[in-house]
């Protein structure tokens, strides 16, 4: 009988397709891995994690359905919710991970067996007796793979960490090397390799951290064959504090004085920054006296520059800038402004005062004496004017004091001039007789706050 050959064709669904594969990734990169994975090797107790992704790299989706290891000192630390659906592998974001850990108990060499779904990988590991690293002041052993972070520090600054190599054993353990690498971090010196150290013994090292800049920066510090994740912050430098001090605090018109800018430290940093003078006058009526001003450069408002490891503001090329306090009374107000913000303010009250007389002089003219004063009135509120003439031998002549109300004329002077309360004043007096016997003159002027009288003033010809 003659057999008939049957030919069946099976049509499989596109998600039969697809293929799982593993990858273990070193936190930048994947490496595909074949059916043996050495994890590296540490010291009893410390720990090694190893993390793994698993893609689809079929046309149709697949389920990760297994996941299972067996094996002393190994363990999963992260796992994904089983089943777990996988798309077509187009990025990172398409793939699955999974971590495991080698903790082992006793030095020896361990394996395990890890199944993903028909996957079969041999994992390897092994522990050798090595000096624990611990932070200093600390007890606790670190495992293989922790961060130590440094914390946040100033550009430029250094903030030091301080190690402790111990041996726990009972026999004597030596340390190849100590090795760091990464921008920022340093090894200070003094730690001689290789080192021996006894049991119950210690060797201690220091790390440095100095950010050049206001970045975060990762370094990696290997013992032997153990690493350990060093993380820290830099920050940018920030100016240092400031004040505004003034030479004298004691305040007046007609004055010179002067204004400096301190650093509460040398600056780490350069700056730029606006010292102005504002000026808010106590006479009713007065809006402001140009008089008071810088005396060199615009005159009121001026550029602070600070330096990098200058102590002091400059102005332009000076540590100090000279100020002129007027002929008005009220209050001169600072403020140095850095950046958007207001750093520091001062003011310098000036005070009302009776009138200041700065010159005076007095001289005959035919037949008669002219008086000449020069100075200044801050309230702007002088009205009394009085004389007295003397003979040769100094006596008051009979006819006593010439008293003046000028009042009016002060307020109408002060009213005009834009020169704040400073005035020069002529007197000029009519003599009968023999003007030549009329030696000298006193002058008394009043104001608001008090009465100021002159010496006697010579007259001359």
């Amino acid at each position: 009988m003659l057999a008939r050959a049957l030919l069946f064709a099976v049509v499989l669904p596109l998600s039969a397709l697809a293929q799982l594969q593993l990858f273990e990734f070193d936190g930048a990169r994947d490496t595909a891995v074949g059916s043996l994975v050495n994890v590296g090797s540490t010291s009893p107790g410390d720990t090694i994690k190893t993390r793994f992704h698993v893609r689809n790299i079929g046309s149709g989706s697949a389920a990760l359905t297994t996941l299972s290891l067996a094996g002393q000192g190994f363990s999963f630390t992260s796992t994904p919710t089983l089943p777990y659906t996988l798309a077509p592998y187009t990025g990172p974001v398409s793939e699955v991970e999974f971590d495991v850990s080698f903790t082992p108990s006793l030095s020896g060499s361990f394996s395990a067996f890890l199944a993903v779904n028909s996957i079969n990988i041999v994992l390897q590991g092994a522990a050798a007796q090595a000096a624990t690293v611990s932070l200093s002041g600390s007890q606790t052993p670190l495992s293989a793979g922790a961060v130590i972070n440094f914390g946040s520090v100033t550009a430029g600054s250094t903030r030091s960490q301080g190690f402790v190599l111990s041996n726990p054993s009972a026999s004597n353990v030596t340390v190849q090397n100590v090795a760091l690498s990464g921008v920022a971090f340093k090894l200070l010196p003094g730690l001689t390799l290789p080192v021996q150290i006894s049991p119950g013994q210690t060797v201690n090292f220091q790390v440095a951290f100095t950010p050049p800049s206001g970045s975060s920066y990762q370094a990696t510090l290997t013992v032997d064959s153990r690493s350990f994740n060093l993380a820290g912050q830099g920050l940018a430098p920030v100016l240092p504090g400031v004040s505004l001090v003034l030479s004298s605090m004691v305040g007046a018109s007609a004055q010179q004085n002067s204004i400096s800018i301190p650093l509460d430290s040398a600056a780490q940093t350069s700056g730029t920054g606006t010292l102005s003078m504002t000026f808010q006058p106590a006479v009713a009526g007065v809006k402001d006296d140009p008089a008071i001003q810088f005396l060199s450069g615009p005159q009121r408002t001026q550029t602070v520059n600070i330096a990098v490891g200058g102590t002091v503001g400059t102005i332009g090329s000076q540590t100090s800038m000279p100020f002129q306090t007027g002929t008005t009374a009220g209050t001169i107000t600072f403020t140095l402004t850095i950046g958007s913000s207001i750093h520091q303010q001062i003011s310098l009250v000036i005070p009302a005062s009776a009138v200041i007389l700065t010159n005076a002089s007095a001289i005959r003219q035919f037949a008669n004496l002219n008086v000449a004063l020069s100075g200044f009135d801050n309230t702007y509120s002088a009205s009394e004017l009085s004389f007295t003439f003397y003979d040769l031998a100094g006596k008051a002549l009979p006819q006593g004091a010439i008293a003046v109300n000028a009042g009016s004329e002060f307020h109408q002077y002060f009213s005009a001039t834009p020169a704040g309360g400073a005035f020069q004043l002529r007197a000029n007096f009519p003599v009968t007789g023999n003007i030549s016997e009329i030696g000298y003159v006193t002058a008394q002027l009043t104001n608001s706050v008090g009465t100021t009288l002159t010496q006697q003033i010579t007259i001359g010809n």
